[in-house]
């Protein structure tokens, strides 16, 4: 009742404020503009994918001059950065409020079905529908016109991952995404198709959470909700610049992974994941394991892998997922060795999943170093060449020196320093192809050519992959696909190939941007349907050798089943065919 009255007040303090002036939201809107004129990393290879010239805003200033109001404007910026196609770049509008259902659904056979109910909130006996029911409509829009609008707003660099990201926003609302979205009744009439074919709507309560935004006036009340980062927080000052542009990950405000719901299995509220299992220690086919699965890492809140092994036609497998490549790293390298050297004494394959996972940083170097038995190329990045990343660099090295830092961190900055003010200096965008990581307590400055260490896997494996497969989640099976380490089983993934930071996307308004800041490039350009041959990892993503798709309604009800026989299937080929 409490929060209740909160909004209400809010609600009615916002429709007294003042709007924007035009000159302030023009003022806003080229503000954003500039950011990524100044910054952005991939303008060459979007105008070349799209034809989108983010540096062409004449038009867009038409539209904000004739904007009716603050939300009409927010939007308007919103569709500016969506057209960009990129997951690591999207505008937030400074709000909290939120907008819940309570219930998630997702895309499996090309249908909005229903994957997870709160039954705290929906009770059974008020709202029958099941976990594999369909999504039909909201309000009286079907779910393919509510998909379509919101994509306006948030792209996601793969068409199939932009539908399944605004999926979600069916039925959880966040104003930071859609501007609109404090405008909702108080219900929802959803249109629901039983699994008998029956058709039934229900009025199901909108839980409504956090300060709505409707006006902002000269002096804004809502604050912009900064990013963080405990690995930047955790690191010290002179190596921010270095921990920003080893930052491959989905964004931490992203709204798949917002917002809370109730777990039968836990009686307690957990995060809300959208996109079943993404970024879970867990995989989303868990209980798909044949009943000789035998758990290894996992069960403990200190596992960071989660690992298995089972027989299948007589071949011993192994099974490891990265949930991220965030962790803390001396821990997950002691864990991942023991699994590693386990492996390689007891299976005959292994499978690496890295379906779902959210990205991170460098940790996915060393687990390439512990699965390639082989000498191998690790990716390149082109950054984004401007002059106050140039004057961090030297006061980073600076720093760094009278902090008596190790030598590779000085040399490290030193190089980069050396390639940005080249490109700076020769007026060009982007550098030329730097190597991106080193090795966890590596003193050697980072390079292209990288060795594996002494426990490694060099039994045959499998990668398994998918369009959640973000950033690092990218990044990584690419690098074991040039490598030739395995062939990669599932669907194309993400397409998320630069490391991101956010930015204040204008004064008055009191949004934020997040911006990419490189481009990462692969060993050598490959060719996609649909996409022009070039080396990146934007947009195209890695595409399966493979093809194996977890999405239908089947794995959804049957946890996977389906899906873990078809992959071990793929794995026990592979191992019986390998040395032939």
């Amino acid at each position: 009742m409490l929060a209740g009255r909160i909004l209400t007040i809010w609600l009615s303090l916002a429709s007294v404020l003042v709007a924007l002036s035009p000159e302030q939201r023009i003022h806003d809107f080229q503000n954003l503009a500039a950011l990524y004129a100044k910054r952005y990393a991939p303008y060459e290879w979007k105008r070349q994918l799209s034809g989108f010239d983010l540096m062409d805003i004449a038009s867009w200033l038409d539209r904000v001059r004739a904007a009716k109001d603050d939300l009409e404007f927010y939007e308007i910026c919103a569709e500016y950065v969506a057209r960009l196609d990129d997951l690591h770049s999207w505008y937030r509008v400074p709000s909290s409020f939120t907008a819940d259902l309570n219930f998630t659904v997702d895309i499996y056979d090309n249908k909005v079905l229903i994957d997870s109910v709160n039954r705290q909130m929906l009770p059974v006996s008020e709202y029958p529908f099941e976990i594999g029911d369909e999504l039909v409509s909201v309000d009286g829009k079907t779910v393919e016109e509510l998909i379509t609008e919101f994509g306006r707003f948030r792209q996601r660099g793969n068409p199939l991952t932009t539908r399944r990201g605004n999926a979600d926003l069916i039925t959880f609302r966040q104003q930071s995404v859609i501007p609109r979205a404090v405008e909702l009744g108080e219900t929802a009439a959803v249109e629901i198709r039983r699994a008998n074919r029956d058709l039934q709507i229900f009025a199901i309560p909108w839980t409504k959470t956090g300060v709505p935004l409707t006006s902002v006036g000269p002096v804004p009340s809502p604050r912009t909700t900064a990013r963080s980062s405990e690995s930047m927080a955790a690191e010290p000052e002179y190596m921010r610049p270095l921990v920003e542009m080893r930052n491959w990950s989905l964004p931490q405000d992203d709204h798949l992974l917002q917002g809370t719901t109730w777990s039968e299995e836990a009686q307690a509220e957990v995060p809300r994941r959208y996109v079943l299992g993404y970024g879970s220690a867990r995989p989303v086919f868990r209980s798909g394991f044949p009943s000789n699965f035998v758990q290894r890492l996992g069960n403990s809140p200190t596992d960071f892998h989660f690992t298995g092994t089972y027989q299948s036609e007589g071949v011993r497998i192994g099974y490891i997922r990265f949930r991220n490549f965030s962790p803390n790293m001396q821990l997950a390298i002691q864990e991942l060795e023991r699994e590693v050297q386990f492996f390689e004494q007891n299976t005959d394959g292994v499978v690496v999943d890295v379906m779902r996972n959210t990205g991170g940083g460098c940790y996915m170097l060393d687990a390439a170093a512990r699965l390639i038995p082989y000498p191998f190329y690790f990716f390149g990045e082109e950054i984004r060449a401007t002059l106050d990343r140039l004057n961090s660099l030297q006061f980073a090295i600076e720093a760094a020196r009278r902090a008596r830092a190790e030598q590779w961190i000085i040399d490290t900055y030193s190089f980069y320093l050396e390639q940005l003010t080249q490109a700076y200096r020769e007026n060009r965008g982007r550098t030329g192809a730097i190597p991106g990581c080193t090795q966890f307590l590596s003193t050697a400055p980072a390079t292209s050519e990288n060795h594996p260490r002494p426990v490694v896997y060099t039994k045959p494996m499998i990668i398994l992959v998918d369009e959640f497969s973000t950033s690092a989640g990218d990044i990584f099976p690419s690098m074991l696909q040039d490598n030739k380490r395995g062939p990669l089983v599932g669907t194309r993934t993400n397409g998320a190939g630069g490391s991101v930071s956010l930015w204040s996307a204008g004064l008055y308004s009191e949004a934020s941007s997040s911006n990419t800041n490189t481009l990462v490039v692969r060993k050598e350009p490959i060719t996609a349907d649909g996409y022009p041959t070039a080396p990146y990892i934007e947009n195209t993503g890695a595409h399966a050798d493979v093809r194996l798709d977890y999405m239908s309604r089947e794995n959804l009800m049957s946890g996977g089943r389906q899906f873990v026989e078809a992959f071990t299937r793929v794995l026990v080929e592979h191992v019986k065919t390998a040395g032939k």
